[in-house]
């Protein structure tokens, strides 16, 4: 890697890094930092390595900085990664070309900023890319141990990590079968299986209930075709690569005649699958866009040997210059002129626009047996008085880790709906949902409330509750 791409990542890190203390944490990101104040073999929305990347970096400071660092850090590293296999499969040029297309990638700038299990995903996914390349194509034997070690790491991050694995035993069953008769391939098999086997024994322990709800989220029962998903997640591949991006790609595969090329097929197979795959789904349930973003990481390095072929440079300056743009402006001041942006912020850390209030009410926390919130979204509000070890979820809301917490430490009932409760002592129940504090009430004897706020924030008005709960 040459002198001004090195000096580019580093001031792209440090960049990153120091805005992200400015930047609120989005609801899912405080819902992955409780789960890193309560690590374990597996969480009932994903697995682990979300919760365990921020425990590393949290260990003596809980701010935005630390929380997010692992997303800067794994976004760096999974563009030297990328950078390191492009000039592997094809040269120099194609791997400066995929160096700056992966980081003016649109959700690449998101991944910079916001925490959750896409980001490892990404890291291992790009891993393995370079891994089994190095494995299957250059047959470097060592690199068998690695490959099964990122499968194994890329599956403890997101179960669609199952997906490029997927794509990389078929293409060794197209081009290397000979590789079936080696001990290093089912030993990487082996590994990657080990490496997953926490995730596999806390699903055992807990009836399969992740992997079925894994299954439910993402894939319809019932096939009716649904066109505001379908072309809403088709529209939204267009932003999430770059605006810039897609559509050029698909012209010079088209164009490409030599696009089943060995090495090609290599990226393509990720690539169209997992893009395909995401595709189909939308057309009978929904499909969040980010689903699909670990597509873009063989992508990326295809159309950098385009680009390097075709001598595209002016195209790759007008893409850089338009992320870099929105980079400045998404982790600056400048996003309060920038009505988007603003509305992005104004979604984060939302009890922070309580502050004031919340301070005037002088709350002993420690003088609380649990901190009781509204749902997993709540978490914000853990997150904000930094409180994580008794924390209680016991409304009607969508089911999530909270719901095992409680079974498993108290006995309470998994079923959202709920009853009877144990004694619990004196509660602190800070809600952002009145809908669901009548609920609430018939579980505990005493209500009283010590505050009730409205607060319009950008173009949203927000409300909180305060009360005193025992019974």
């Amino acid at each position: 890697m040459g002198n001004r791409e090195k000096l580019f990542l580093l001031v792209y890190t440090f960049f990153n890094a120091i805005a992200n203390q400015f930047i609120k944490l989005y609801a899912d990101e405080t819902y992955y930092w409780v789960w890193s104040q309560k690590l374990s073999l597996s969480y009932f929305d994903h697995p682990p390595m979300v919760a365990y990347m921020i425990k590393m970096t949290t260990l003596f400071s809980d701010e935005p900085f630390f929380v997010r660092l692992p997303a800067v850090l794994l976004v760096s590293a999974t563009a030297y990664i990328l950078y390191r296999l492009a000039r592997k499969m094809f040269d120099e040029r194609t791997a400066i070309y995929t160096f700056y297309i992966f980081l003016s990638s649109v959700f690449v700038l998101v991944a910079s900023t916001v925490i959750a299990p896409d980001i490892p995903l990404m890291f291992f996914w790009a891993l393995t890319l370079y891994s089994g390349y190095m494995y299957v194509e250059e047959d470097n034997k060592k690199y068998a141990f690695l490959t099964g070690l990122s499968a194994g790491a890329m599956l403890l991050s997101k179960y669609t990590g199952v997906l490029p694995l997927f794509t990389l035993v078929v293409f060794v069953l197209i081009y290397r079968r000979d590789l079936l008769k080696d001990i290093y391939f089912y030993l990487a098999l082996l590994i990657a299986t080990l490496v997953f086997v926490p995730v596999l024994y806390w699903n055992y322990q807990h009836d399969f209930i992740s992997f079925a709800f894994q299954f439910s989220h993402g894939i319809s029962e019932e096939k009716v075709f649904q066109g505001k998903y379908f072309y809403g997640f088709i529209g939204s591949q267009f932003a999430l690569f770059h605006p810039l991006y897609l559509l050029p790609l698909f012209y010079f595969i088209i164009r490409d005649k030599e696009r089943f090329e060995r090495k090609k097929v290599y990226l393509l197979l990720p690539f169209l699958f997992v893009v395909g795959f995401f595709t189909y789904n939308s057309v009978y349930t929904e499909a969040n866009p980010q689903w699909a973003a670990g597509a873009y990481l063989s992508a990326t390095v295809l159309l950098g040997y385009y680009f390097a072929q075709y001598n595209m440079r002016k195209l790759m300056a007008s893409a850089l210059t338009i992320s870099l743009v929105v980079l400045v402006a998404l982790k600056t001041p400048l996003s309060d002129y920038v009505p988007p942006l603003k509305r992005f912020h104004d979604k984060l850390g939302v009890v922070d626009n309580f502050d004031a209030e919340i301070k005037d009410l002088q709350l002993d926390i420690a003088s609380y047996d649990y901190l009781l919130i509204d749902n997993y979204h709540g978490s914000d509000v853990a997150y904000y008085l930094r409180s994580s070890d008794n924390l209680l979820l016991l409304s009607s809301a969508r089911f999530s880790q909270y719901n095992i917490w409680r079974h498993d430490e108290l006995g309470i009932t998994l079923d959202t709906k709920i009853t009877t409760i144990p004694k619990l002592g004196k509660v602190l129940y800070i809600s952002k949902n009145p809908g669901y504090v009548a609920d609430i009430r018939k579980l505990f004897v005493t209500y009283k409330e010590l505050g009730h706020y409205k607060k319009k924030v950008g173009r949203k008005e927000y409300e909180y509750i305060v009360a005193e709960l025992e019974n």
